[in-house]
């Protein structure tokens, strides 16, 4: 978990409710939250008042939740509709036992580092849509010293949705009992490669 200043500590519990009772959503959905989630804070309000760097138009501040998990899946959903729910932008700190992630949404893209993983989080910059932007590139994995984000994210979407496509074909291939479709499946995989090189 980030550290920050005591200015920026809230330690709020919320509740589950206020979220799954007040958004229109589906049976799946709700049990997500029901079922998968245990509970969710609010640590840290990072704001121009707590930490003494300037909002933007965009960016007034930032939230870090923490999300602690029945069981251990991939809890976009679940991201999707709690910062559908809060007017700012929101670092989130999730918890399985003793294992950990980060995830944070950017347009309508959500991301999570693989669990586990220590990343370098650094809270500052000269205002807070820029700590924000810093935030994004930590947990993306994009080089800080990126200029156009929105870009770099386009491209980082691509390559996900490629990478699915490639796990859909392998999975064609590992059922199809014919040769000649497996050996079509997997020109399909090579093609697909050689654009994610190309992104690279």
């Amino acid at each position: 978990m980030i550290e920050l200043p005591k200015n920026c500590l809230v330690d709020k519990f919320i509740p589950k409710k206020s979220f799954y009772e007040k958004v229109n959503m589906s049976n799946s959905l709700k049990e997500e939250f029901v079922y998968k989630l245990g509970k969710i804070y609010w640590k840290y309000k990072i704001s121009e008042n707590t930490i003494n760097i300037s909002k933007t138009e965009k960016v007034e501040e930032i939230e870090v939740f923490e999300l602690e998990l029945k069981e251990k899946y991939d809890s976009k959903n679940l991201i999707r509709i709690i910062t559908q729910k809060i007017p700012y932008p929101i670092l989130f700190y999730i918890k399985f036992n003793k294992e950990f992630q980060y995830a944070i949404k950017y347009d309508n893209s959500v991301f999570l580092t693989d669990w586990n993983e220590e990343i370098q989080i650094i809270i500052k910059g000269f205002d807070l849509e820029q700590v924000y932007n810093n935030i994004v590139k930590s947990i993306v994995n994009i080089d800080n010293s990126v200029k156009d984000l929105d870009y770099e994210i386009q491209k980082k979407n691509r390559i996900n949705r490629l990478n699915e496509e490639i796990k859909k074909l392998e999975s064609k291939i590992r059922s199809e009992k014919q040769f000649n479709i497996k050996a079509q499946y997997n020109d399909e995989i090579n093609k697909i490669k050689k654009e994610i090189e190309g992104l690279l």
